[in-house]
């Protein structure tokens, strides 16, 4: 279903076969965002953020864990397409995915944004309000370098996780249970500079 097309005529379509497939994107309320390319502990946060999830998922037979930004539909007319960093979606909600090789057309049960150096946390955090706005059960944001957790969740508030000690658990996830620590980077040996990478 195509947003609502502003004066230059742009659809959903026509991003959809014109942007390159190494943007990155998404659609907020019909406009289109472009994003950067992200850093090297965004990276690392997001693949322990989906190991551990997954493990938990997958063992307790709850649904299936999303990573790699995937597509979810929240709202149309005006569109509105997010993709959280990681996701996971239960049994309920995965039987109205019919086509997996396209955007899921329901919010995940879970939604969790890894910030990158170049976020705005206040932009974050409105996309937090949006997911729960639109359905989404439960919205975490994982900041890497303050190793600190903020876990929204519908009609309970705002749980703010600091120190690789807190206890982490989510009302999505029944029975699940971990350390802050093992969500987030192991801390680089030495401090980063401008282009350059660990050896």
């Amino acid at each position: 279903m195509a947003a609502e097309a502003p004066e230059d005529g742009w659809t959903v379509h026509r991003a959809l076969a014109e942007l390159p497939e190494s943007i990155r994107w998404e659609i907020d309320e019909g406009r289109l965002e472009c994003q950067e390319p992200t850093a090297a502990d965004h990276g690392d946060g997001v693949a322990r953020v989906t190991v551990v999830l997954a493990r938990f998922v997958d063992g307790a037979q709850l649904g299936r864990v999303f990573a790699g930004d995937p597509g979810f539909w929240l709202a149309h007319a005006p569109d509105t397409l997010r993709a959280p960093d990681v996701a996971f979606v239960g049994h309920a909600r995965l039987a109205a995915i019919a086509d997996p090789a396209a955007f899921a057309p329901v919010p995940p049960d879970l939604a969790v944004e890894v910030l990158s150096p170049s976020d705005r946390l206040a932009a974050v955090r409105r996309k937090a309000a949006q997911y729960l706005a639109f359905g989404v059960r439960s919205v975490w944001i994982l900041d890497p370098r303050a190793r600190r957790l903020e876990q929204y969740a519908a009609g309970s508030g705002t749980r703010t996780l600091q120190g690789d000690e807190a206890t982490v658990e989510d009302p999505t996830l029944p029975g699940f249970r971990c350390r802050l620590r093992d969500l987030l980077p192991v801390p680089w040996s030495r401090p980063y500079r401008a282009g350059a990478g660990p050896d």
